[in-house]
């Protein structure tokens, strides 16, 4: 049970839960905070305007009668200055329910007080005549709270209307008191929410998860479902769809290679086993012995060759070959390379002949260019018909680039073939045998070659006819 509830707290689940209710909670703290000041402000901003049109009520109500306080005397209807008063600002007091204090003084002579401060007086001065100004007093002798008052100078009059503040606190009291009870409710509901809202929203992961669980290399043809929604769930499932089909295109590649290398690597294998056997079964001459060993050592040199192709593939795929650029001029370059080759089609009496433009300059690695077009050479004479000439030819086209061509006359190759012809391990059957074997890599080695050079190689072929294979490299101006 507690490696469950451990298990739990460490899920993205819990977690999300956990921040939805603390940011509803805190979201509830802070909306309490405000409409605690608002409210607050609102109710002290009400009084003050009560207040303050209380007191220039009672100043405009004593102005219209427009009697003579100053000389104020007793009759049958008014036995004090107090009950005239009273009687003159009756309307004015009796309306407002925000006067529990009043107190009217005409040139520092009390001429009215409400009954609750017949013992008592407010002395409050406002230096600022013709104008209310707000102030906030405590005596004990009148109320046990805070008290507000609006106090007016003018005319000779100083008139005070107070109000006791302990309405105002006892309601931001039970604001508070309200907020406090029923914010442990809102957790409640907010962590359920939060848990509901999490559960459904990760929902999708938990069926990404158990389909990835289910897919395995024996069938990786399945796709995991979503990826038509345009959310984050239906971006990670295109996603995943994509690396699960990287996965499935590794493992056939690998696939290949296991195949197609071991079906090349055993071929001459054979071949140099078959022939040490005969080697060992009964005497030879010297000739006969020399023949053996000439032909273990072209094997061997078949060996040699596809391990290097495999390597520099393996190598090139990791990242791991670094080009060492240096200038050099393309016809004087083409010439070192052709030359070594013009023996090799002396047995097809192949002619090799080169066809150059102005000579221009590159910068290129050199040793990897050289592999490139040799291994295109080396095929040309090796798929071209006897008696015939292998062209390498070179023209200039635009944005300063230098197109160079190989190409020879011969079978040709079909035009279903012509898009798989660089794939790593593509071979035509036709072609597999032993005195033009290979692993199927050469073409893959010159595709690599020139993809790091930022260039463009490619195949233009009618069976029975030219083959042109060519490459676009940048020259330099």
């Amino acid at each position: 049970m507690l490696a469950n509830l451990k298990s739990y707290i460490r899920t993205t689940r819990f977690k999300t839960t956990l921040w939805y209710s603390s940011l509803f909670l805190l979201l509830e703290i802070v909306i309490g905070i405000l409409v605690y000041f608002y409210l607050g402000n609102s109710m002290y901003h009400q009084l003050d305007t009560s207040l303050s049109r209380q007191a220039e009520s009672i100043y405009n109500f004593v102005q219209d009668k427009k009697f003579n306080l100053t000389h104020f005397q007793p009759d049958s209807v008014y036995a004090s200055q107090e009950d005239f008063v009273y009687d003159l600002i009756f309307d004015a007091v009796i309306l407002n329910p925000r006067n529990t204090f009043v107190q009217v003084e005409l040139n520092n002579n009390s001429i009215f007080k409400t009954e609750n401060l017949r013992n008592h007086s407010i002395s409050i001065r406002n230096a600022e005549n013709q104008k209310v100004k707000m102030a906030t007093f405590s005596d004990t002798t009148i109320s046990g709270y805070p008290i507000r008052a609006a106090v007016l100078n003018k005319d000779q009059y100083n008139i005070i209307v107070a109000f006791p503040l302990h309405h105002i606190s006892e309601t931001l009291e039970s604001l508070a008191e309200i907020f406090i009870i029923i914010a442990p409710v809102f957790f409640i509901f907010s962590i359920l929410g939060g848990y509901i809202i999490s559960s459904k929203s990760l929902s999708r992961i938990d069926y990404i998860i158990k389909k990835t669980e289910e897919i395995t290399t024996q069938n990786l043809d399945e796709k995991i479902e979503g990826e038509e929604f345009r959310d984050e769930y239906g971006r990670l499932v295109k996603k995943m769809n994509e690396m699960i089909l990287r996965i499935k295109n590794s493992i056939q590649y690998m696939n290949q290679f296991s195949i197609s290398a071991s079906h090349e690597l055993k071929t001459p294998l054979t071949i140099l086993r078959g022939e040490i056997e005969i080697a060992l079964r009964s005497p030879k001459t010297p000739v006969e012995y020399r023949q053996i060993l000439v032909s273990n050592y072209e094997e061997t040199l078949r060996l040699i060759s596809i391990v290097d192709k495999l390597f520099f593939i393996s190598k090139f795929d990791h990242s791991l070959i670094k080009l060492n650029k240096e200038r050099v001029k393309l016809n004087k370059f083409l010439n070192d390379i052709v030359s070594p080759l013009k023996n090799l089609g002396k047995e097809k009496n192949i002619c090799l002949s080169l066809e150059l433009s102005q000579d221009i300059s590159l910068e290129i690695d050199s040793e990897l260019i050289r592999s490139a077009l040799t291994n295109l050479i080396e095929n040309a004479i090796k798929y071209g018909y006897e008696n015939h000439t292998v062209i390498i030819r070179t023209k200039l086209i635009q944005n300063n680039e230098v197109k160079i061509s190989v190409i020879n006359k011969g079978e040709g190759i079909l035009p279903e073939v012509l898009p798989k012809i660089f794939d790593r391990f593509y071979r035509i059957e036709s072609s597999r045998n032993r005195t033009t074997g290979g692993v199927g890599l050469g073409l893959s080695v010159v595709k690599s070659i020139i993809n790091w050079h930022n260039g463009e190689v490619n195949v233009i072929s009618e069976p029975g006819k030219e083959t042109e294979f060519y490459i676009i490299l940048n020259s330099i101006e």
